[in-house]
């Protein structure tokens, strides 16, 4: 990973001999003469590594370091001088700005590229120990929602069954106007709709449901899953490409394999929703000893700023969030498949990755490693633990 340093120093001189210093080095290298050049520097290259000079023309270093870390207060802050009174140096190394402080001239550069170094490493440890807090929080977050939600999906299918109950009997008289019927036939619709949305809460939620895995092959079940999907998707003028492979066996629960490529396709689908020439590729294949399935569309994509979040329970782009006037507008959508698609993902020991650019399209694969060897060893050793849907183990984004 590239980690972007940046020297700032009123001295042509000190960033000359830094930049010789830093030639064989793998990072980029940015320098500035001067407060206000090194901000527009961290707004626009966000470095990792900051080291000032203390005392400059203008802008000194500290005051630096300070409006630095409103643009982003992420990086590891240094501070260099020839100045040794003590004050200065106290006021470096006790500001919370300022993780250590360099005396200069230095007599091997080696030194200074010993300490940027050590300080990359501290950023990536606290960049670990950030997203891991991160994760531990949205884990409980999710936990406290199955939860919940489990109560809810149950309360709202006792009264959903009584609504179809009552449409069915009503639907049932033979002297209903033909206005009536086709009331009641719009209630029992939307239902059916309340029922898929409470079915798919429940698949979240659920934590006592138990599924068993078997050993089979992941290219044959996205054909099923496609054989499903052929009619809908030629009738929506859908141009669907099959590049499916021979792959090595997976261990899965194929219905919930299906349900998660099921669910890609559907968002592939309506992404593509309004364009002039809709269409979407299927592949498969393996890799580094895994097995992929990719389902790439040519639709509106995702901003890059909503890409975190596309995995949140109740999070969509569909309907009433998506942009005012687009085709998506219209679509149904409360949140939950992605969501339910990392969970299941998660609990085969396997990873969605995406890439997605807005206006032009996205790419989402679902990663599963392959089948451990056949045998009553192989598998006693690959027994797979019940899974539970509701967010908890570690979070892979």
């Amino acid at each position: 990973m590239d980690h972007p340093i940046l020297f700032v120093d009123d001295n042509p001189v000190i960033l000359k001999t830094i930049e010789v210093a830093f030639a064989n080095e793998p990072h980029p290298l940015l320098t500035a003469t001067g407060g206000e050049a090194a901000l527009a520097l961290v707004q626009s290259h966000h470095p990792h590594v900051i080291v000032s000079d203390l005392r400059m023309e203008g802008m000194d270093g500290l005051t630096l370091l300070h409006h630095a870390r409103q643009l982003d207060p992420h990086f590891i802050g240094m501070i260099f001088t020839a100045y040794l009174d003590l004050d200065s140096v106290m006021q470096a190394v006790s500001d919370d700005a300022v993780w250590r402080y360099i005396a200069k001239p230095w007599q091997d550069s080696r030194e200074l590229v010993m300490a940027v170094h050590n300080a990359i490493e501290l950023f990536e440890a606290r960049a670990a120990r950030h997203h891991a807090e991160e994760q531990l929080a949205r884990a409980e977050r999710l936990a406290a929602l199955g939860h919940l939600v489990t109560g809810i999906a149950h309360q709202f299918n006792n009264i959903n069954v009584g609504i179809m109950g009552y449409t069915q009997m009503a639907l049932a008289d033979p002297q209903l106007t033909p206005e009536t019927r086709d009331h009641l036939e719009h209630v029992q619709v939307f239902a059916k709709r309340a029922s898929e949305i409470v079915k798919d809460l429940s698949a979240f939620s659920d934590q006592s449901q138990l599924w068993g895995f078997a050993r089979a092959d992941l290219t044959r079940l996205t054909g099923e899953v496609l054989d499903r999907f052929g009619k809908s998707l030629a009738e929506a003028g859908v141009h669907l490409h099959r590049e499916l492979r021979s792959t090595p066996p997976v261990e899965v629960n194929g219905g919930l394999v299906k349900q998660l490529l099921a669910n890609f396709i559907t968002n592939a689908l309506h992404a593509t929703e309004g364009r002039p020439e809709r269409t979407i590729r299927i592949e498969s294949g393996s890799d580094g000893g895994r097995v992929f399935v990719r389902v790439v569309d040519n639709g509106c994509g995702i901003p890059a700023k909503y890409l975190g979040r596309i995995f949140d329970p109740f999070y969509t782009t569909k309907g009433p969030q998506a942009p005012v006037g687009s085709p998506q507008a219209a679509l149904p959508g409360v949140g939950l498949g992605l969501s339910l698609c990392q969970t299941i993902a998660r609990n085969h020991n396997g990873e969605i990755t995406v890439t997605s650019e807005e206006g032009k399209g996205s790419a989402f694969t679902f990663w599963l490693p392959t089948a451990e060897p056949c045998g009553p060893e192989a598998k006693a050793a690959t027994r797979h633990t019940p899974i539970s849907l509701t967010g908890h183990g570690d979070e892979r984004r």
